[in-house]
């Protein structure tokens, strides 16, 4: 209860902030594919779509608030299962599947490296507070279960805690920049809740591949922008 009470808190206050904001602003959504790089047993990937909304364009420290998704993609793993029977024999390989989804809401601002001359800009996005929540759910698959018992299982696990991350963000040539390609990696899962039952995977540490599009609302000229 205390983790969510946490978790509701610090997502009123972001949006009581954003709202507070004036000024002319842009949402950025993007999409497309990440991969955990902090289990060596597992190969976690998943369908990322990320939410960006910023209160200002110009160029040097804009604030903003990111969400992001992953949408789980099942990952496959053995476990071994075993019986006192003695007709039986005594030890089968299981399929185990586990799908992790993974939620995270962040507060960052944005660093200009350089535009050239046909436009293209590149940017260097720094989130140093995050609120995330990880779903591991898992399923073994295909065995007796009345006469196989499976030792030291994986059990589902919901976890959540802090992290921080870094983007690379690169804006392509039109004069409007609308179009972007981003590459994200965030920090395995500070746990808020830690779970004492042992299990064989850890907190996830996702990095993402994104393509996506920047909404621009309240317009003003361009050298008012900056």
């Amino acid at each position: 209860m205390k983790n969510k009470k946490t978790f509701f808190i610090i997502f009123s206050f972001l949006l009581l902030l954003s709202f507070s904001v004036c000024a002319q602003s842009s949402l950025s959504v993007s999409a497309g594919i990440s991969k955990d790089v902090n289990n060596t047993d597992y190969s976690f990937y998943g369908i990322p779509v990320s939410l960006q909304w910023k209160p200002s364009r110009r160029q040097k420290g804009a604030f903003f608030i990111e969400i992001d998704y992953d949408f789980p993609i099942a990952v496959k793993g053995s476990g071994n299962a075993y019986t006192l029977n003695p007709a039986m024999p005594q030890q089968v390989t299981l399929i185990e599947n586990i799908n992790a989804s993974v939620f995270a809401m962040s507060i960052g601002f944005r660093i200009h490296l350089y535009t050239n001359k046909k436009k293209n800009s590149f940017y260097v996005n720094l989130l140093p507070l995050g609120i995330s929540s990880q779903n591991f759910k898992v399923l073994y698959k295909n065995y007796d279960k009345e006469n196989y018992e499976v030792m030291n299982p994986d059990v589902n696990s919901n976890t959540a805690g802090f992290v921080a991350s870094i983007a690379a963000v690169y804006n392509f040539h039109k004069q409007k920049q609308d179009w972007f390609i981003m590459f994200h990696i965030q920090t395995p899962t500070g746990f808020v809740k830690t779970n004492d039952y042992p299990l064989s995977y850890k907190s996830i540490a996702p990095m993402q591949l994104t393509f996506g599009y920047h909404f621009y609302y309240k317009k003003k000229k361009e050298n008012n922008e900056k």
